[in-house]
């Protein structure tokens, strides 16, 4: 029975099911695998000195998940030191870095094109290649999917109607074959110019030849997601091509010569690649393993070296032994105790990094178990400040509200004029048209004029004015008596040479005798 995608599942409490229905812990799947290559290598798992490099985009929790894993395989065990995991990031690079002999100094980029994804990491060369970033996991760029885009073209050609059932015996060995055609054709690509092989589906067959040309064409659009993946996290950490030494390439994607081709062209920097990219992960836990800074020998107990000298599994000791610990196989911390005589006042520099196993060129620690505090919450740390504002806006509110109340109290509301009811004018009664006169045509006629004195008081000169002859003045003269003027008028009459006024004429009675 054959079993894959386990790697993805490590830490998953979900048991993977298989074809025939059992379910499997994803973590022994891995443990039991690891286990196969070792026996496949020829090595002995029980006295080798096991360095395992795990992919660096995994959570602490999933390398935590693996290492309790492999401590419930007495292979892994025997020694009295569990495996080593390391990640594969730095491992890669300590590979290139061996053979390529990169700068002292400086930041590179780290691509590592995989079967299931590609993953992104910024290193430091500085010191022991200490990472910059979280490593970025895209994968919609992976040895999968360009397997899956080969096999897509292949039913192209075979044709969809080919009547086979999927869920049949014999169709699912025909696609398991087809994949591993397609695979064997995307490798064969990297350094041939073409390639062919026989296709078989459903009783029709063709025979299929691919071209590098065409293979860059099908992954053309992928290779540019990832492009543009890799430039949106080097804004992210504040970082550009140029601020980059060299671009790495490991994986089996690296071998495609387009990948290589699109990377220089784009970044503009110098694009390496090792010899075998695909193996370089195994190669750097390798020369991890063989440093020997971390691996101290003198950790193994004298039970290690008992289970590995006698072979078995199960240690069986008589009654009334005892276990006797080899002193030479004391670990550090059983040194801390011991009876040796020093002087009276030793001053030890305090040295962080001896015991900070986490800043070590191989990654995670199978000793040392590092387990971060819990976060504190943000609200807690603003909880004083959100009080201050808030007693700071309910004092404002207050003194709004007071000012705002105080100005209502006394200010005068004038009553709103009472209103008046207009009384509905009723509709105008109809009336008949006033009739219809005709007046007679007009005449012209000629009226005699005259003329008037009028004797207007405090004026000493009369005034003419026109008037018909047979109509009276709008004025009449008025008639002074004789009694009023005695000296002027003896007798009651006009005196001297003064005759009365007639036919219409009236004399001023303020002007003098000679007028």
């Amino acid at each position: 029975m054959l079993m894959s995608g386990f790697v993805d599942r490590v830490g998953d409490s979900v048991a993977l099911v298989s074809v025939d229905g059992s379910a499997h812990d994803p973590d022994l799947l891995m443990v039991e695998a690891l286990d196969a290559m070792v026996l496949e290598a020829g090595a002995d798992a029980g006295s080798s000195e096991i360095s395992i490099a795990v992919p660096s985009h995994w959570k602490p929790s999933t390398a935590q998940a693996l290492r309790n894993a492999l401590r419930t395989h007495l292979g892994f065990v025997r020694s009295g030191m569990a495996p080593r995991l390391v990640s594969d990031a730095i491992a890669s690079l300590t590979a290139a870095n061996a053979e390529l002999c990169l700068a002292a100094t400086g930041v590179v980029g780290l691509l590592d094109f995989g079967g299931s994804g590609t993953s992104a990491t910024l290193i430091d060369l500085a010191g022991d290649f200490k990472p910059l970033s979280a490593t970025m996991r895209y994968t919609d760029f992976s040895g999968d999917e360009i397997d899956a885009a080969l096999l897509l073209c292949v039913f192209e050609e075979l044709g969809h109607g080919s009547g086979i059932d999927p869920a049949s015996t014999a169709a699912v060995g025909q696609l398991a074959r087809l994949r591993e055609q397609c695979r064997t054709a995307k490798e064969q690509l990297s350094t041939d110019r073409t390639t062919e092989f026989a296709a078989e589906l459903g009783g029709r067959r063709a025979t299929m030849r691919f071209t590098r040309d065409e293979l860059g064409d099908l992954i053309q659009d992928r290779l540019t997601g990832l492009i543009y993946a890799f430039d949106d996290m080097l804004c992210r950490h504040r970082k550009g091509w140029n601020d980059l030494s060299a671009v790495i390439t490991v994986g089996g994607g690296a071998c495609i010569p387009l990948v290589n081709e699109r990377l220089s062209v784009h970044s503009r920097r110098p694009v390496m690649s090792p010899a075998q990219p695909a193996f370089a992960a195994a190669a750097g836990a390798l020369l991890l393993a063989a440093r020997g800074e971390e691996l101290d020998l003198r950790t193994r107990t004298s039970i290690g070296l008992l289970t590995a000298s006698s072979g078995n599994d199960i240690i069986e000791l008589p009654a009334g032994d005892l276990l006797v610990i080899d002193e030479e196989a004391l670990t550090d911390r059983e040194l801390a105790w011991s009876q040796t005589e020093y002087p009276g006042d030793i001053r030890v520099p305090y040295t962080p990094e001896a015991f900070d196993e986490d800043s070590s060129p191989g990654g995670w620690s199978m000793r040392l178990n590092v387990i971060e505090p819990p976060r504190e919450r943000a609200w807690r740390r603003v909880r004083l400040s959100q009080l201050v504002v808030g007693m700071f806006a309910l004092v404002a509110m207050t003194a709004i509200g007071g000012v705002a109340y105080t100005l209502t109290g006394i200010e005068n509301h004038q009553a709103p004029p009472a209103p008046s009811v207009v009384p509905v004018p009723l509709p105008p009664a109809s009336t008949p048209p006033p009739p219809t006169t005709t007046s007679p045509p007009p005449t012209s006629t000629t009226v005699p004029m005259t003329t008037q004195w009028i004797h207007v008081p405090l004026l000493p000169v009369p005034i003419p004015i026109q008037v018909p002859a047979n109509q009276a003045p709008a004025n009449p003269a008025p008639q002074y008596p004789a009694q009023q003027y005695p000296g002027e008028y003896p007798g009651g009459g006009y005196g001297g040479g003064y005759p009365p006024s007639g036919g219409g004429y009236s004399q001023n009675p303020f002007l003098g005798p000679g007028y």
